[in-house]
């Protein structure tokens, strides 16, 4: 009996582990073809091959879920691949792997050659239509004094100061009949026309 449940049990875990894997790959082909590759085949390829190298990881170390082991490698890939070809500098892989994605986007440089993505470095003059697309957030915060001005406000000031600050009781009174008197009109043109 005990052999019996143990085999269900690992039945159990296998499919519960196979259906992780299969959500691991679609997710990552997702997130792949969230670039706007044209060229199926090779997003296919790219996602295989970082999701066999998710398994060879997981084969050692099973404390991951496969679909959060595949995405962080599939970051860290792309990362690695952008900080070789845009030449990032000083920035975190973090900022890479944002202003590169971005950049990667806007210059569309994969509709000129689609299996180069995550394949190795770029030929020079994508490389150099990807750098033309990155983000600059813009310069350094820089710490300045700011003294408050007065602020023109033009002829609106005029006009708020006159309707605003005095209270005109006659004028408050005259515009509650009127409103009134045109309730009480489409009332009463209302109840005719539809009775």
């Amino acid at each position: 009996m005990e052999l019996h449940m143990a085999s269900i049990e690992s039945a159990r875990t296998f499919v519960d582990e196979k259906q992780a894997w299969n959500e691991a790959f679609d997710r990552l082909t997702e997130y792949l073809e969230g670039f706007a590759l044209e060229n199926r085949a090779h997003v296919s390829r790219m996602a295989l091959e970082i999701l066999d190298q998710a398994r060879q990881l997981y084969r050692s170390d099973t404390s991951r879920s496969p679909v959060a082991l595949t995405m962080e490698l599939a970051q860290k890939r792309l990362a690695d691949w952008l900080s070789t070809n845009l030449d990032p500098g000083t920035q975190s892989p973090s900022q890479i792997l944002a202003n590169g994605s971005v950049a990667l986007l806007l210059s569309r440089v994969f509709r000129t050659a689609p299996d180069s993505f995550l394949a190795g470095p770029l030929p020079e003059e994508l490389r150099q239509a990807l750098r033309e697309k990155l983000l600059v957030a813009g310069p350094d915060l820089n710490v300045s004094r700011m003294t408050p001005r007065h602020l023109d406000y033009g002829p609106m000031l005029g006009l708020a100061r006159q309707t605003w600050h005095r209270w005109n009781i006659r004028a408050l009174l005259v515009a509650i009949l009127f409103w009134t008197g045109i309730y009480a009109l489409f009332y009463w043109w209302l109840s005719n026309y539809f009775l």
